[in-house]
C-alpha cells in the first residue's frame, strides 16, 4: 500500500527560471511600447479634432459687473488687433450651488408630484395650501 506519490522530476532549475524571467521582461517592454504607442497616437488624434477648448478664453477674476457679453465681444476685438475675429462670446458664471439646489427643488417636485393626486398644480399658493392642510392634520403620532 503506497501512500505517497514520489515524482522523478528536478523542480525549478536555471534555464527554467531564464526562460520566465525572458518572457516577464518581454511582456514589460511590450506592454511599455504599446502605452507609447496609444499616447501618440492619442496626441494625433487630439490635434486632427478641432473643439471649442482650442480657441476658448477663460478670464479667471473679471469684474463682478462684467456681463455683457457684447461688451467682452467688443473689447476682445480692439484688444488683440484687427487679424483676429470673435465670433462667439459666452459668459458662464460659477453657480454650482445655485444649480445643484435647482436640481434638487426639481427632484422634490417630482416626489410630490407622484405623491398627489393627478392634476394637483404644484405653484406655490397650491402649495402653500397642501403644506397649512397637512400641518393641521398633524397630531402627536405623527
Amino acid at each position: 500500500l503506497m501512500f505517497v506519490v514520489k515524482n522523478y522530476c528536478d523542480g525549478a532549475k536555471l534555464p527554467l527560471a531564464l526562460v520566465n524571467y525572458a518572457t516577464l521582461l518581454f511582456v514589460i517592454i511590450g506592454m511599455t511600447r504599446i502605452n507609447r504607442h496609444l499616447k501618440e497616437q492619442e496626441v494625433k488624434f487630439d490635434e486632427d479634432e478641432q473643439t471649442a477648448q482650442d480657441y476658448s478664453i477663460v478670464i479667471k477674476n473679471p469684474p463682478p459687473n462684467a456681463t455683457d457679453p457684447d461688451e467682452w465681444k467688443a473689447f476682445f476685438d480692439t484688444k488683440f488687433g484687427p487679424g483676429v475675429h470673435v465670433t462667439c462670446c459666452t459668459i458662464a458664471r460659477d453657480n454650482y450651488r445655485l444649480v445643484r439646489a435647482l436640481v434638487r427643488r426639481r427632484e422634490i417636485l417630482q416626489k410630490l408630484k407622484w405623491k398627489l393626486p393627478p392634476g394637483t398644480s404644484l405653484d406655490v399658493p397650491s402649495l402653500t395650501t397642501i403644506a397649512n392642510d397637512l400641518e393641521e392634520k398633524r397630531n402627536l403620532f405623527g
